[in-house]
């Protein structure tokens, strides 16, 4: 996995661990087992760092709600 894709990964997490007030593991373990980490995060990291925060939360709060990821 290349260097950026980490940082972006946890910036994703820490962004998502402050909104959701869950810690990083809690997030961390939600993205990789409802496949958003690798099915959807890193495929589409071209695109998605390119966005600001509050609209990267959005998007990855409604996906994980999607995948039945948050309660």
């Amino acid at each position: 996995m290349k260097t950026d894709h980490l940082e972006f990964i946890t910036f994703c997490v820490g962004s998502l661990e402050e909104s959701l007030g869950k810690s990083a593991s809690q997030v961390y373990n939600a993205l990789r087992s409802s496949g958003v980490l690798n099915g959807y995060i890193i495929p589409c990291y071209d695109t998605l760092h390119t966005f600001s925060k509050e609209y990267l939360v959005e998007e990855l709060t409604e996906v994980l709600r999607e995948k039945g990821a948050l309660a």
